[in-house]
């Protein structure tokens, strides 16, 4: 009877030890795509900022 407790224990361990591995994965790559996709928004918004003030400036 100990013997299946021990073994049950350690299942649940071994099965939470995979979904924290799991969720760390999964945010690491949520974290490197949020990261890409800001980047490309502050280049699109700069350029966009760029060409309004050229066009505001030239036409002065």
């Amino acid at each position: 009877m100990l013997r299946k407790k021990g073994q049950s224990t350690l299942e649940y361990v071994l099965v939470l030890t995979a979904i924290i591995a799991a969720v760390v994965v999964v945010a690491s790559q949520l974290q490197k795509k949020t990261s890409s996709t800001l980047e490309g928004v502050v280049n699109a918004t700069g350029g966009a900022v760029d060409r309004l003030s050229k066009n505001i400036t030239d036409g002065l």
